[in-house]
């Protein structure tokens, strides 16, 4: 075996490792709003779902109420709107039901 292909060999095990060792290897993907999306792991979505409820309480603490939806976050709290999660009319965080999260 040449050296090169053995990094590459060595590289490639390791990720696979990591990959399944962090579970960020979603194998299943879902339909949402027209576009396909890659099913998320626990650890992406206790990420996400951590995020959107920062955004919520800093949006909250600044403007006095609870923001309507999620569009009212974007961009000034976050980037864009959550693939995996919702907003319930008084601003609590809800699991989008095609995404998979269910904590």
């Amino acid at each position: 075996m040449t050296g090169a292909f053995t990094r590459r060999l060595c590289a490639g095990v390791f990720a696979a490792g990591a990959c399944v060792a962090l579970s960020g290897c979603p194998s299943n993907t879902v339909q949402e709003g027209g576009r396909s999306i890659a099913k998320v792991t626990d650890a992406q979505c206790r990420q996400e779902r951590e995020t959107l409820r920062s955004a919520v309480e800093a949006y909250t603490l600044l403007k006095g109420a609870p923001p309507v939806d999620e569009a009212a976050l974007v961009p000034d709290w976050l980037r864009e709107q959550s693939l995996y999660y919702d907003l319930d009319a008084q601003g609590n965080v809800v699991p989008s039901p095609t995404a998979g999260c269910t904590i």
